[in-house]
């Protein structure tokens, strides 16, 4: 029987021709870096009030289509050929924002001031189940001690290994929230950690109307 040799197939050898060296490479992006390409390099715009191209403005305004008179404004001050091609009127941008300028400045006047808990001085612990078997404690009044309220938060997180926040509540006060019932182990803390005498903590006890205080003492 004759035997059939099959032929090898041969490994072609890199040329290294084909990748270039690094003159070839570095003379190539010289001459693409000086070559002049219509449209190239992009010259963008970014709003100086949202941030983002101003054909994109009307939508991070407060209404989605509406552009914000802000963007309006800075685009006509800024890049008034712009500005014209959108439709903007440089007077009525300037206008706008500043009507609402005007009108976010008296919302904040109405806005009532944060208040301190009241005149009297003290400490108040409550505690409130949010679900079944889960617990918060509110601790209102520390900062008529000069107590930071950030400060505590910290205190509270590492003492109880818990979260902690400063919260604002529905009277327009600040207090501090704590998950988890450690209503009953909180007072000896705010006494050591915080310098706060006992006979100023007072636990607030039911809910609702029916609420009582009762000192800690």
């Amino acid at each position: 029987r004759e035997e059939v040799t099959m032929p090898k197939k041969s490994k072609k050898k890199a040329d290294s021709s084909d990748s270039g060296s690094d003159d070839e490479v570095g003379d190539a992006a010289d001459q693409l870096a000086a070559a002049k390409i219509d449209g190239f390099p992009l010259d963008l715009i970014y709003c100086g009030n949202c941030s983002c191209p101003p054909e994109f403005c009307g939508w991070m305004g407060a209404k989605t289509g509406v552009v914000a008179p802000e963007c309006k404004a800075w685009l006509s001050a800024n890049h008034p050929a712009m500005a014209a091609k959108f439709g903007y009127d440089a007077a009525e941008g300037g206008a706008d924002a500043a009507a609402a300028a005007g009108a976010a400045a008296a919302a904040e006047e109405k806005k009532p001031a944060k208040k301190k808990g009241g005149d009297v001085k003290e400490v108040t612990v409550a505690s409130k189940q949010r679900q079944k078997n889960k617990f918060v404690c509110m601790v209102r009044g520390l900062e008529k001690f000069d107590v930071k309220l950030s400060d505590a938060c910290k205190i509270f997180k590492k003492k109880f290994s818990c979260g902690a926040a400063v919260v604002e509540t529905a009277d327009n006060r600040e207090e501090i929230e704590i998950q988890g019932n450690v209503k009953d182990d909180i007072v000896p803390v705010i006494v050591k950690e915080l310098g706060v005498g006992k006979e100023f903590i007072f636990f607030i006890e039911g809910t609702g109307a029916k609420t009582s205080k009762v000192p800690a003492a």
